[in-house]
């Protein structure tokens, strides 16, 4: 993978809160004054913007999925305890993708709370959905380039309401907070050797017009996020790819999610003939998931995830076999699944990769 650029540690963050409006935004070059507005921006949307969305009616429920970025467990799905009621510390992380094995540091975003003491906060389950509403409006149009960044311009309601088709009702206040956490959370990424690939926040930018639109109640409060810089990578080189936004962002469970995402990316053959297999002891490391005491009590709860897939016609089926210790013969260690993917997905499959040659093709074309 080639090295992206490395983002100094010193940060420059305005918040609206403390200024006349604006974006919040990660800088390392304290001599220019930050850019607050969207029209301080240079605004394009190239061939590759377009392509990433998804224009035609039998589209509309799809999304796309960012490989290597979305392969990063970024997100923390259990509750933290602060030191002295504000503080947290650094979640240091080890995943693979293609083969690699990454170390994966995230440091907490500091937020304002109501009461007036700042406190620490990892991005969790709604700001996982936020930003897939947020790429889906993308998709639906919504997409530009500002500064050569993408990015998706949007109001609060818009995002709110993006959220509720697929049942998840988040209060405006949340979903403000959800966007300061995912810009105000940085996350490290090495190789296995330690050579930094990327450092950066979720989101590279948000920003709104004017103080008055923080406040706003929804409907004509104009926003922007620039996405991470390896989402912009992946629009660039059309290595991006299509998947069932609405089934995913209506799972119940976060193992549902970040399977189904997983598989729509990496399972490219499935058909009915072809199965998916892949280990517990994965799923827990690569998901960012709480390892318990008891192996039987994950695989309980990856299992109710794996029913769920099925209810939704995403697998028919599933197969379940135990790993157990060499030494102590009762003791179960790991388990391997043998997922059978549904009629429903494997149709899906086909279409993305035609989907994902067409835009590999017409990539290369716009590069040369």
């Amino acid at each position: 993978m080639k090295r992206q650029k490395k983002l100094e540690t010193t940060q420059n963050r305005e918040t609206a809160n403390e200024n006349n409006g604006g974006a919040i935004k990660q800088s390392g070059n304290i001599s220019k004054p930050p850019k607050m507005r969207l029209d301080d921006y240079e605004q394009s949307k190239p061939v590759q913007m377009e392509l990433f969305e998804a224009l035609l009616p039998a589209e509309k429920h799809f999304s796309n999925t960012i490989e290597f970025y979305d392969f990063c467990p970024k997100y923390v799905y259990w509750r933290m305890e602060r030191l002295q009621d504000k503080f947290l510390d650094r979640i240091e992380r080890e995943f693979e993708c293609r083969g690699a094995t990454y170390r994966l540091s995230i440091d907490p975003a500091k937020i304002k709370d109501s009461d007036g003491v700042v406190r620490d906060y990892f991005p969790g389950v709604i700001e996982e959905l936020v930003e897939d509403a947020l790429r889906k409006l993308a998709v639906d149009g919504h997409g530009l380039f500002l500064d050569d960044q993408a990015a998706v311009t949007f109001t609060l309601y818009e995002l709110q309401q993006e959220l509720a088709k697929t049942g998840h009702t988040y209060s405006l206040e949340q979903i403000k907070k959800a966007l300061m956490v995912c810009v105000g959370t940085t996350i490290h990424l090495t190789t296995q050797t330690g050579e930094t690939v990327f450092s950066d926040h979720l989101f590279e930018t948000v920003g709104l017009n004017t103080r008055e639109d923080w406040r706003g109640q929804g409907k004509k409060t104009k926003a922007f996020v620039r996405f991470n810089s390896l989402v912009t990578k992946s629009i660039k080189e059309g290595s991006w790819r299509q998947f069932n936004y609405e089934i995913s962002m209506r799972f119940k469970h976060v193992v549902s999610r970040q399977l189904n995402k997983r598989m729509s990316h990496n399972f490219t053959q499935a058909n009915l003939a072809a199965n998916y297999t892949i280990s517990l002891s994965t799923m827990l490391r690569d998901f960012g998931l709480t390892a318990y005491t008891y192996i039987r009590d994950n695989l309980r709860y990856v299992t109710k995830a794996l029913d769920e897939m099925v209810e939704k016609r995403v697998i028919r089926g599933y197969e379940i076999k135990n790993v157990y210790d060499t030494e102590r013969k009762n003791k179960m260690v790991d388990a391997l699944i043998e997922i059978k993917p549904d009629l429903n997905f494997a149709d899906q499959t086909i279409r993305a990769n035609v989907k994902q040659r067409e835009v590999k093709q017409l990539t290369q074309r716009v590069k040369s």
